[in-house]
């Protein structure tokens, strides 16, 4: 009689628990929040309002300041607001061949034995500050920049970089280029 309680108890306790499961489960619900701003839902590359300029800098030897553990060049890019900063995303590359012209996102890292070269960037609202740094069998050796180097800054507006990444290998400038429809003349703000 005893172990027929129990076995009562349990299986009214499990029933209960569905049906708290249930109340619970149906009553999370809340009123319709209001409609989103229109957006890219990456289906078709067509819709959205995701807006994006471009630009090459050329960045002269002088422009660069430091010494041999690392040099640093600010260029002035106004594009970068204070929406884009938070709401968007800044891509730089670099220009590694001229022909055919071939560009490398940053930061990016050569590695040939015991020598590394690299490069990165920090994004601010207003610029971007470039670094380039050489270290030689794990000693800092970073020559002073003695030619002029091309970096290109693409810019999208309210478009997370999170959500870009899933919208195309920002490591491929071309895709990027081509799935925005940025212009590939050198120097035009797009």
């Amino acid at each position: 009689m005893k172990k027929s309680k129990l076995q009562v108890t349990a299986g009214l306790l499990r029933v209960f628990s569905y049906f708290l499961l249930i109340a619970v489960l149906t009553n999370c619900t809340g009123d319709e929040g209001p409609m989103g701003p229109p957006g890219y839902d990456g289906q078709d590359g067509q819709d959205g309002t995701a807006f994006s300029y471009s630009v090459i800098y050329d960045v002269d030897p002088a422009d660069w300041s430091g010494n041999v553990d690392g040099y640093n060049a600010l260029l002035e890019v106004p594009e970068i607001t204070e929406d884009i900063y938070y709401n968007g995303a800044v891509l730089v590359y670099r220009l590694i061949e001229v022909e055919p012209k071939s560009f490398n996102l940053l930061p990016y890292t050569y590695v040939d034995n015991a020598l590394a070269i690299y490069f990165d960037f920090d994004a601010y609202v207003g610029s971007i500050n470039l670094i380039y740094k050489e270290v030689f069998d794990l000693v800092n050796d970073t020559p002073a920049p003695g030619d002029v180097m091309s970096f290109k800054v693409v810019i999208f507006e309210g478009i997370p970089l999170a959500t870009l990444k899933t919208m195309v290998d920002i490591k491929d400038y071309n895709a990027v280029t081509t799935l925005f429809s940025i212009d590939k003349v050198p120097g035009n703000i797009q």
